[in-house]
């Protein structure tokens, strides 16, 4: 019977320890989603990385490339080249709300998407 209770104890504590786990895992999953929701559809495909998430899930970095083909100066339009190009956002959160979302890069969604509060912070 002591055998029984120690268990449920300690998966009690664990169960308690992992909760505030999943939120930073969630947060980077909305961001990520608000990432590929505002991304324009007539450009290029965006490949991102793994979301990096801050203290409990509060700031969450996504980062991303897509391929631009450039095509050299003075040269024949065939001979393009692929050019990376980076794509990143920033989201800030209090708990699981998002309170901020904007682009870092690229320039043109930078000024499209500038750092805005969520429209319940002007209550």
């Amino acid at each position: 019977m002591k055998h029984r209770s120690l268990y449920t104890v300690a998966a009690a504590a664990v169960l308690a320890c992992t909760a505030g786990c999943t939120t930073g895992y969630q947060n980077a999953q909305q961001c990520k989603a608000k990432m590929v929701e505002t991304y324009p559809a007539s450009s290029p495909k965006l490949d991102y990385e793994i979301p990096r998430v801050s203290y409990r899930g509060t700031r969450v970095v996504v980062e991303g490339t897509y391929i631009l083909r450039v095509a050299p100066a003075g040269a024949t339009p065939i001979k393009t080249t692929k050019t990376p190009v980076p794509a990143a956002v920033e989201c800030t959160f209090d708990g699981d709300q998002m309170r901020t979302f904007q682009w870092l890069a690229p320039a043109t969604l930078a000024a499209k998407y500038p750092l805005k509060p969520d429209q319940a912070d002007t209550d």
